[in-house]
């Protein structure tokens, strides 16, 4: 945003430099170009007299002091301009013995019929850019009795021009740097509530309920921070609740299911009759089942109350971690524990999610895989991600299990509490991972878990 703005203004203010720079600097141009065209009209109407008038002269001694002011006056312009001039007659002839360049010109022949001109040509008598000018010189009872013809060079007014461009490029760029400086002072100015907003909102996507953000004007960011610093203050009574709730239930829970479970241990011993035993038995079914079921609420009360924090961990390692523990469990059963896991496969992991992940997932291909079955713990790197695989050689699940089996205590067998593979989920979507179960051939169910890939460093 800060950037935008200071581009923003930046190109406002270059704009702006456009809309009056350029309209002025071309009116500035214009104005010396007539201005150099009146002056060569003006000199060249000056000498076009004294030609008139010398050429007029019908007393030799009046007629030679004319062409000596006319010669005088010519070597001033010269000299002073840099430039020429050259006359011809009524009959397109030189004047004054001085040669002249291409008598027959158009700018000429138009003089000699009365018309005057200013060009500015690249061809002159002066072997450089010049300005030409040529007027008709008439006698004083009007007849024309000759042309002048004057070149300025056109080199001092065209330094003037780019002079005077050079000067508003210049001052145009100083002008946007200062600019610059005071965009970027300001929008930083304005974007620092912003960015201590969004410092506080990412303290906040950590886990940290302590973080307060000042109130700074304007008005709205002012509001929108004691919004927030409300909103994370209730945050965090609310986490401390919740953390407080999975302390108690932890030991209110579990104490007393042990109780009766010893209870009902106990009383199976003490019973005689064999109906009794079995309804004991069942009892004790029911209280095992409500232990795993409190354990599973519990773990999914600890996920949601703890943030994650995603870090890189390597897959090898936690797998044939978690699977050395299962592996007993797995020869009870019959069952053979195969894994297949690269090695350098690195994702990214909240620590103990992907061990917990594991857990839930092999312990529920064990219960559901059949004796001398097998469960296969396999991954592959695909893009930028790692897809672990955990499937079985069970009766797999149908297309509206798989749909639901993500359903908070939804169990496609007896016995189970249904919160396995919502935990695995939770944890799962916590590290911006997939969970997919699909259907193996002949029978059989894989999860397939899409987990970020951390490259090496």
């Amino acid at each position: 945003m800060q950037r935008r703005l200071t581009v923003f203004f930046v190109v406002l203010v270059a704009a702006a430099l456009v809309l009056f720079t350029v309209p002025v600097g071309l009116n500035l141009v214009g104005l010396l170009r007539t201005n150099q065209e009146q002056v060569g009209l003006r000199e060249a109407r000056t000498v076009a007299y004294l030609l008139g008038r010398a050429s007029s002269a019908t007393d030799p001694r009046a007629a030679r002091g004319e062409f000596a002011a006319l010669e005088s006056l010519r070597g001033n312009l010269e000299a002073q301009t840099g430039g020429r001039v050259e006359l011809v007659d009524a009959a397109g002839q030189p004047a004054l013995g001085r040669p002249v360049r291409d008598p027959d010109e158009p700018a000429l022949k138009a003089a000699l019929a009365g018309v005057e001109r200013a060009q500015l040509t690249d061809q002159s008598v002066l072997d450089a850019p010049a300005l030409e000018v040529t007027v008709p010189s008439r006698d004083p009872d009007g007849r024309i009795v000759g042309a002048v013809r004057l070149s300025y060079p056109s080199a001092p007014v065209d330094d003037q021009i780019v002079s005077t461009w050079l000067f508003r490029l210049v001052t145009g760029l100083i002008t946007i740097v200062i600019a610059a400086l005071v965009a970027t002072w300001w929008s930083r100015r304005i974007t620092t509530p912003l960015r201590e907003l969004d410092h506080m909102a990412r303290k906040l996507s950590d886990g940290d309920f302590t973080a307060r953000v000042v109130e700074r004007d304007p008005a709205e960011t002012r509001q929108l921070a004691r919004t927030l610093n409300d909103g994370a203050h209730r945050l965090g009574v609310l986490y401390q609740a919740q953390r407080r709730f999975v302390s108690d239930a932890s030991h209110q829970l579990r104490t007393p299911l042990t109780a009766l479970r010893l209870s009902l241990d106990n009383l199976h011993d003490l019973v005689p009759d064999d109906e009794d035993r079995t309804a004991v038995d069942g009892a004790v079914g029911e209280v095992a089942r409500m232990t795993r079921l409190v354990n599973d609420l519990l773990a999914l009360a600890r996920l949601q109350a703890v943030p994650p924090h995603p870090e890189r961990v390597v897959l090898r390692d936690v797998v044939e971690s978690r699977t050395r523990a299962w592996r007993a469990a797995a020869a009870d059963a019959d069952i053979t524990l195969r894994v297949d896991v690269p090695a350098g496969l690195a994702v990214l992991a909240t620590p103990g999610h992907l061990e917990q992940i594991l857990d839930n997932l092999v312990s529920n291909a064990i219960d559901f895989a059949p004796e001398r079955g097998a469960i296969s713990v396999h991954a592959a790197e695909a893009q930028d991600r790692v897809e672990l695989h955990v499937s079985d050689t069970g009766p797999g699940m149908t297309a509206e299990q798989r749909q639901r089996a993500f359903d908070r205590f939804y169990t496609a067998r007896p016995g189970g509490t249904g919160l396995g593979l919502a935990i695995v989920r939770e944890l799962a979507e916590d590290d911006h991972a997939v969970v997919e179960l699909r259907p193996v051939h002949p029978h059989g169910l894989d999860v397939r878990v899409s987990l970020l890939s951390a490259k090496q460093p």
